[in-house]
């Protein structure tokens, strides 16, 4: 302010001193503004390299992780001359061929049913349980179920018995009779096996005939059976596993008398060696990633040239390099590494892939490759000890190199960390910059009017020097 008042008065130096203690604030700030937001900048361009080859590990993670399962490769596929009697579900270890199946009896469960009742509620007893006596497949001693006087009514049957667990399940049905429409269905499991007996309801019908006071089987339980390449087979359920290898067949209807349904199955390749061209493509891109944020001369905007020297980009090179090369203990004859695949690593750090060796190997070795990628297991932990094959082996360098511990990891919080305190010590310089600027205005400012009293003082002695002489040459 006193700058600005003895410029209004036209005294002082002349010297535009405010711009002037500006002028030096700043000439100071500058380097060392400059060096801390070279820091930032470099610190937020490591973040940048670090996230760069964090989201390409990401794509090579999920690229091993469509190989580290046995069912990645159920890619079988089949042909069926009869789908509405049975479908097939088949899986890596199914083998190619044809088949003939003729399904002659399906399997069924036992229903029997009760007489009627007056309504869902109508209380059975007074006040008093209901036992209830269940034998499945003709077992002694029977089994013994019994209903809460709280329930005991055809509701509460129903909930005993399908809370029991004893192999059968009650339902309710309204059968529209206008007397007593309220019937209980009960159903036993499939299979001639799970047949049942079930007493003890009988005395709640003592107004019919004796011979239909009791459950009266409406479906009798039976096996399923089928012939599959001329053998005869039997199985309690309609799912039956292992009739062919490899295959579960899900039985809907009998076959066409005297016409077994024929069942081919043809090897698609096609799926797999996408994936594994998939990839050789994640592979290859996240080579070339590293191969930016590595190189000074990269001017690749956000990450380029932002890793230079990192140690942490030549360890991230060495495990990708190791998830392709490593081996695998295997019979003779089978593939115990990716170069059986056609894989290999040019001397340029690219992978490459020969399609005629890939093309052979699922061809003529097909469960050979699944066991190198999966050693045939589903699923399998990142964290279990048992191997996996050659692609849970990368799936666990993969999840070393971005686990929250990594150097990748650290290292990029570490610089989120040094960026906090160099904007801290941005604002330290600012405030170090505006004591200085004001202290350099106070101190000019003093100057100011200091070199103003003093020319005020030399045009009062000019004045009265020059009046002195105006005395003296009037005489």
């Amino acid at each position: 302010m006193a700058t600005d008042t003895i410029s209004a008065l036209g005294a002082g130096s002349g010297v535009d001193v405010k711009s002037l203690a500006t002028n030096l604030v700043e000439a100071e700030r500058a380097p060392r503004k400059a060096v801390l937001d070279k820091k930032i900048k470099a610190s937020e361009g490591g973040i940048s390299g670090y996230a760069a080859i964090k989201y390409v590990l990401g794509d090579l993670k999920t690229a091993f992780s469509n190989l580290k399962d046995q069912s990645a490769f159920n890619v079988m596929t089949t042909r069926n001359s009869q789908p509405t009697a049975f479908t097939v579900t088949s899986s890596a270890t199914t083998a190619t061929g044809s088949h003939s199946v003729a399904v002659s009896q399906l399997a069924k469960p036992q229903r029997s049913i009760s007489a009627g009742f007056a309504s869902n509620t109508v209380s059975l007893t007074t006040n008093a349980p209901i036992t209830l006596s269940l034998s499945v497949n003709g077992a002694t001693p029977a089994q013994t179920i019994t209903v809460p006087a709280t329930a005991n009514t055809p509701e509460g049957i129903v909930a005993t018995v399908n809370a029991a667990n004893k192999g059968i399940k009650a339902q309710l049905i309204n059968t529209g009779d206008t007397t007593n429409p309220v019937k209980i269905m009960f159903t036993g499991n499939t299979g001639a096996n799970s047949a049942f007996q079930l007493t003890g309801l009988e005395g709640f019908f003592t107004s019919l005939p004796l011979a239909d006071r009791s459950l009266k089987v409406v479906q009798t339980a039976q096996n399923a059976m089928l012939n599959v390449n001329g053998v005869d087979i039997v199985s309690a359920s309609n799912k039956v596993e292992g009739a062919i290898t490899g295959t579960s067949l899900d039985l809907y209807a009998t076959t066409t008398v005297g016409q077994p349904a024929s069942l081919d199955f043809l090897r698609d390749p096609s799926a797999v060696k996408t994936k594994i061209q998939g990839l050789v493509t994640a592979f290859n891109d996240a080579t070339s990633m590293l191969g930016v944020v590595s190189d000074p001369k990269s001017s690749v905007e956000t990450y380029g040239a932002t890793l230079v020297g990192n140690s942490a980009v030549g360890t991230v090179r060495s495990q990708m390099r190791s998830m392709i090369t490593t081996s695998i203990e295997t019979t003779s004859g089978q593939p115990s590494a990716l170069r059986d695949l056609g894989m290999s690593i040019s001397a340029k750090g690219v992978l490459e892939l020969d399609s005629a060796k890939l093309d052979a190997a699922l061809e003529n070795n097909f469960e050979g490759v699944v066991t190198l990628l999966t050693n045939n297991t589903e699923n399998l932990s990142t964290f279990s000890t048992a191997p996996g094959g050659v692609a849970n082996a990368a799936l666990k360098k993969i999840t070393a190199l971005l686990d929250t511990s990594s150097p990748l990891t650290t290292q990029s919080n570490n610089l989120t960390t040094k960026i906090s305190g160099y904007k801290l010590d941005l604002e330290k310089l600012e405030t170090r910059m505006s004591t200085l600027l004001a202290r350099y205005n106070k101190q000019f400012g003093a100057m100011e009017s200091m070199v103003g009293q003093s020319k005020s003082l030399k045009e009062s002695l000019t004045s009265t020097f020059d009046g002195m002489m105006a005395a003296y040459t009037k005489n």
